[in-house]
């Protein structure tokens, strides 16, 4: 058996015209000044608290908490109001589909989402049943560390070696390579090629048509 692993948020779907706004909204709400648009890009895949850390002059961990509320009251009316708001990219759909089917390929998630907007894109989207385990935010630490990946592996049985991350951030590369299993990433997500290969990507796709061959090419 093979296990492959997806980030969800620039990878499976674009959700940052949504991620920004509910960044601005949480920073407005607390009167702070907004972090460029950039800036919010760059941190998405990291568990929420972590992005915002990120995005402070200074930490404190009782305003991360505040603007972190702020966000996900933002961000959960959006998408309960508006279901679809969060776009499938071309092709994600019928790989999922074509992979799920795959008779020694197991599928998994490892996302800095919560669980419960993981189940939200399920809900709108048929492919949640082809996905085996489910790594988010509730139970494990943020990327770049290598939780994910680990508790993936354990809950599916499926050799290191016999296991490969797709995503498209140095966030995902990163954990890829601190859990020593084979990274793919993608060119239409939220950090750019060179970044992704400089940070441990082993091959970058910049279609989903050409998923299939690299998984193939590093995995067997």
């Amino acid at each position: 058996m093979r296990l492959v692993v997806f980030d969800v948020d620039g990878t499976i779907v674009d959700s940052a015209h949504i991620i920004i706004d509910a960044a601005h909204y949480a920073f407005d709400k607390e009167k702070l000044k907004l972090p460029s648009a950039e800036d919010v890009r760059h941190g998405i895949g990291l568990k929420l608290e972590t992005a915002i850390g990120h995005l402070l002059e200074e930490h404190d961990d009782a305003l991360v908490d505040q603007l972190a509320g702020h966000y996900r009251d933002y961000f959960f009316g959006k998408v309960t109001d508006e279901p679809h708001i969060e776009h499938i990219y071309d092709g994600a759909y019928d790989a999922i589909h074509r992979l799920g089917a795959h008779e020694t390929t197991l599928l998994g998630i490892a996302t800095g989402k919560h669980l419960r907007g993981i189940h939200r894109l399920f809900d709108n989207h048929d492919f949640g049943h082809h996905f085996v385990t489910l790594q988010a935010a509730d139970n494990n630490p943020s990327k770049p560390h290598p939780g994910m990946l680990h508790n993936a592996i354990n809950e599916t049985g499926v050799e290191v070696a016999r296991t490969v991350m797709v995503g498209d951030t140095r966030f995902d590369m990163q954990m890829a390579k601190a859990a020593n299993v084979k990274a793919i990433g993608v060119a239409w997500g939220y950090h750019d090629k060179a970044d992704l290969l400089e940070h441990g990507a082993d091959i970058v796709i910049d279609k989903y048509e050409h998923i299939d061959e690299a998984i193939d090419g590093l995995i067997g």
